[in-house]
């Protein structure tokens, strides 16, 4: 059978490539049905002259018509290209837009994404497939968190996971995301341009245009399907090789550090992170075509910066984005504020009726682990404003407070069940007890170890007098006397001091020189 409408396309193809021009190549290799009249009929064609098992009839036909690439360019051919148009028409020819046929078309895009990656490695040429490849790799991201959605697609198939060395199942989504990952790398690794990756108008040349889309794709999956240990490659390799981020589109560059910021987070890296999500939220427009995105963004940073004592704004929690923010954060605020254990324990138990909304967005456990110590240190400052007592005039004394009054402070705002817990332990059984037979020594560690974590990390300036029970405020002679302002800095001020990289963050390319570490 006569296939006059594929030679007319293969001849069409052949010319982009000798002239060069990227774009217009991009726009003939659709991928996305459904496809125009002149696609359909060349899958007919497809279909009749070319089915399944005859691909090397298709290569040879291929061969033929790509002159442009068979010849390559420098003395290199380009046969990887032809080998993709070959595996491309087979996707044409075999591609259904049938819900029931998601995972053939799966499979179909990623082994067109491995091609595709191929003829991207040319030296000289490759750069012509970028935007095909990127357009492959958005439809292969779509599909592939979309099946890890609907697992019920995936009945049947033992595609959802592959047992490897080891016992790890690699799942499908991740196995997409390393498809992806080639290109990525290609793109990284490309020294066709300038040394720097930019041009002389400072915006990235070549293959390096990709690097950033490519890795929010990757980032995406790992991200939507919480696989997320393979993002650690990805953020070292741009750290190491890429152009500095400032040089991409602003879309790019705001993805980037949404995903860089959730990574910190989920790895407790919460100074680092609120910078990105910040730079993130501050480059992200403020319409309503935005909000979403904005909203996700806030989510995260309004958590990072809670963990590190800054609370959000009523205006930043009346914004649109923020829609439903205050009911939820607000009380959580509060109660770190006011040094109140009790209510802060209720509202991050999993009983709490916004528990699934913090667990759904994976900050629960973080707010409920690392604010705990924030309340605490609340509670002891109130505590001392109460019950401190100040040094007498000329002397050398330390302003002071005794670890009794904590040890009351503490057991009125803890939460009933765990003073009966405390209190029906059995490990405390003949521990000496206090005038009123409460276990007055197990309650003294707990306070002397919440007093010592405190000081630790630098959130209380003062130490610890075992014998006399006391607490002693340090340096309040440097704050003209103020033993509160001596002896509890700010949250905020404590961790920006403690941060020795200078606000570098790994991960973000802003210069020369910088890895990741």
């Amino acid at each position: 059978m006569a296939t006059p409408t594929l030679g007319q396309f293969l001849n069409q193809v052949n010319g982009l490539i000798a002239a060069r021009n990227e774009a217009k190549l991009a726009d003939w290799l659709v991928l996305e049905p459904p496809f125009a009249p002149t696609y359909h009929a060349m899958i007919a064609e497809l279909q009749a002259t070319f089915p399944k098992h005859k691909e090397a009839a298709l290569e040879e036909r291929c061969a033929q018509s790509l002159r442009a690439a068979q010849e390559g360019d420098q003395g290199s051919n380009w046969t990887s290209f032809t080998r993709f148009m070959v595996q491309y028409l087979g996707y044409l020819r075999d591609v259904r837009a049938e819900a029931s046929a998601y995972l053939d078309t799966y499979n179909l895009l990623r082994e067109l994404q491995g091609r595709a990656n191929s003829a991207l490695a040319h030296p000289s040429l490759g750069y012509l497939m970028l935007q095909t490849v990127v357009t492959n790799a958005r439809l292969l991201c779509r599909l592939a968190i979309g099946l890890d959605r609907q697992p019920e697609l995936l009945a049947g198939s033992r595609m959802g996971a592959a047992e490897e060395e080891g016992g790890y199942r690699e799942t499908l989504p991740e196995k997409a995301a390393n498809t992806i990952r080639v290109a990525f790398t290609t793109a990284l690794n490309d020294r066709s341009g300038s040394p720097g990756g930019l041009d002389g108008e400072g915006k990235p040349e070549g293959k390096k245009r990709g690097i950033y889309i490519l890795a929010n794709l990757c980032l995406k999956i790992l991200f939507q399907c919480r696989k997320t240990r393979n993002a650690t490659q990805i953020f070292e390799q741009i750290s190491g090789n890429a152009p500095p981020l400032a040089a991409y589109p602003k879309s790019q560059r705001v993805t980037y550090l949404y995903y860089l910021g959730r990574f910190l987070f989920q790895h407790n890296h919460f100074y680092r992170a609120q910078a990105a999500l910040q730079a993130a939220y501050d480059a992200s427009p403020a319409h309503p075509q935005c909000a979403k995105h904005r909203r996700l963004i806030l989510v995260y940073l309004i958590a990072a910066n809670i963990i590190l004592g800054r609370f959000p704004s009523t205006s930043l929690l009346s914004r649109p984005e923020s829609h439903g923010f205050a009911e939820r954060f607000t009380p959580l605020c509060a109660a770190i504020r006011a040094g109140d254990l009790a209510t802060f324990h209720r509202l991050t138990a999993l009983s709490s009726p916004h528990a699934p909304w913090f667990l759904h967005y994976r900050i629960l456990f973080q707010l409920q682990n690392r604010c705990e110590v924030l309340a605490a240190r609340s509670l002891v400052r109130r505590t001392f404003l109460l019950h401190g007592i100040a040094p007498e005039p000329g002397t050398n004394k330390a302003a002071s407070l005794s670890l009794t009054s904590l040890i009351t402070a503490f057991s009125l705002v803890a939460p009933r069940e765990e003073q009966e817990e405390a209190q029906a332990d059995a490990d405390f059984d003949g521990a000496p007890a206090g005038e009123d037979g409460d276990l007055l020594a197990p309650d003294l560690l707990a306070i002397e170890a919440v007093l010592s974590s405190l000081i630790e990390q630098g959130f209380v300036r003062a130490y610890i007098a075992h014998k006399q029970r006391r607490l002693a405020i340090l340096g309040a002679k440097s704050f003209g006397g103020n033993a509160v302002a001596a002896g509890f800095p700010g949250v905020w001020g404590v961790v920006v001091k403690r941060d020795r990289e200078g606000g570098r963050v790994p991960g973000w390319k802003r210069g020369e020189g910088e890895g990741f570490g």
